[in-house]
């Protein structure tokens, strides 16, 4: 009797939300902008269909590849999901996670990141996706996620954490505001994040294989600084990944 009600309980939550998102509140594609009538996910089928999957695996998303080869542990999967364009209507999935009050898109977006992963593997790197032990969210100064309301990268780290069957680490911390990042150049860039953020408990990720999880790659900088916490905190894990929803388009 109890399966039965509860089976009953689920279809009615489930028709309940249907008619919420297309006659109270109808959500929107952040793609293409049109009602989500019948999707179960925050993004319609037809745009994820015509995702521009990023297929460049490696060191060469990353501007500054010294922060990957002279950091003091081994590189793991350095990938993102998509090619991320400013200009490109795709670039809505990021900016309505970030911008517009939608943490369930980063997680809908990373569960379905993880997913990617595990479907097309990690040729040529050290380790697999199912390798990996914990997931470390790029840190966000406590004003700023206050006033937010959330962190995008813990984020979309939790809708992979679901997949992937591994925990979400709070083990990097950011100790200091810093200033957009937009259009600045490398150099710019890793001047303005410089000192940001500290590993706090290195001993909780000795000999694990640790990925650190960012909304998108643009030069690398806030990886970088990130992966240089980890050194400076004197972490020892086996292997470091980078992995982001987005890759921007190099001359975007």
């Amino acid at each position: 009797m109890s399966d039965t009600l509860d089976t009953m309980l689920r279809a009615a939550l489930k028709e309940a939300k249907m008619w919420l998102d297309n006659f109270v509140v109808p959500r929107l594609c952040p793609v293409c902008g049109e009602p989500l009538q019948g999707h179960l996910g925050e993004l319609c089928f037809k745009c994820l269909a015509a995702l521009p999957v990023c297929h460049a695996r490696g060191p060469e998303l990353i501007e500054n590849r010294a922060a990957l080869s002279n950091m003091p542990f081994g590189t793991g999967i350095v990938a993102a999901w998509f090619n991320y364009d400013p200009a490109d209507p795709y670039a809505g999935l990021i900016r309505s996670a970030k911008y517009h009050d939608r943490p369930i898109l980063a997680r809908h977006c990373g569960a379905l990141f993880a997913r990617e992963l595990l479907q097309r593997g990690a040729a040529g790197s050290l380790i697999s996706p199912s390798d990996i032990d914990v997931l470390l969210p790029m840190p966000m100064f406590f004003a700023k996620q206050l006033k937010r309301g959330y962190n995008q990268s813990r984020e979309i780290a939790l809708g992979m954490a679901g997949v992937l069957g591994i925990p979400v680490g709070d083990n990097l911390v950011a100790v200091r505001p810093h200033g957009s990042q937009t259009r600045l150049s490398y150099n710019e860039r890793a001047a303005n994040i410089h000192g940001c953020y500290r590993c706090r408990h290195p001993e909780e990720l000795e000999r694990l294989n640790v990925a650190i999880v960012d909304d998108v790659i643009t030069t690398g900088a806030s990886m970088g600084e990130a992966i240089s916490a980890l050194a400076w905190g004197r972490a020892k894990p086996s292997t470091v990944s980078v992995l982001a929803l987005g890759a921007t388009v190099k001359g975007s």
